[in-house]
């Protein structure tokens, strides 16, 4: 399956919820962004994680009123691997410290109407992919890097 189509796909779908956001895929057309998957289980993944970012986003503006509002797509490809990194300006995984795996755990959620189950089973989903996902605090928002060993 082609990576960029599942992404691209997905940003447009989700663009609808608020086009105010600028969504920005990077990519270079020189690699091969496929990867052998279950196409709908990882178009999961990408939706939930943009839907995500998207209402990060949406908690910041609560916070602190209007801003810039970005979400950067990024996917490369290794040898061995293919990289998605997502990369948005909301309200970041700085409240968690040390305890942000405790995101991926079934019903913990820090969203008002949240069921806590979205980045589990994207946790799921990438294990069962032969992948791995990280997320990692920066200074204005957060990151989100989700790494896909390619099968021989």
């Amino acid at each position: 399956n082609n990576l960029v189509d599942l992404i691209n796909l997905n940003i447009e779908l989700l663009k609808k919820t608020d086009e105010s956001i600028k969504i920005n895929l990077i990519f270079s057309e020189n690699e091969d962004l496929s990867l052998f998957c279950d196409n709908e289980q990882i178009s999961r993944v990408i939706f939930n994680l943009i839907k995500n970012s998207i209402e990060s986003i949406h908690q910041k503006i609560d916070k602190t009123g209007d801003f810039d509002k970005k979400i950067s797509v990024e996917i490369s490809e290794n040898n061995s691997h293919i990289k998605f990194i997502l990369i948005d300006n909301g309200i970041g995984f700085k409240e968690f410290g040390d305890k942000i795996k405790q995101i991926l755990n079934p019903y913990y959620t820090t969203k008002k109407n949240g069921t806590g189950l979205g980045l589990s089973i994207v946790n799921k989903i990438i294990n069962d992919h032969n992948g791995i996902i990280k997320f990692i605090p920066i200074n204005d928002g957060a990151k989100i890097e989700t790494i896909f060993f390619k099968w021989a």
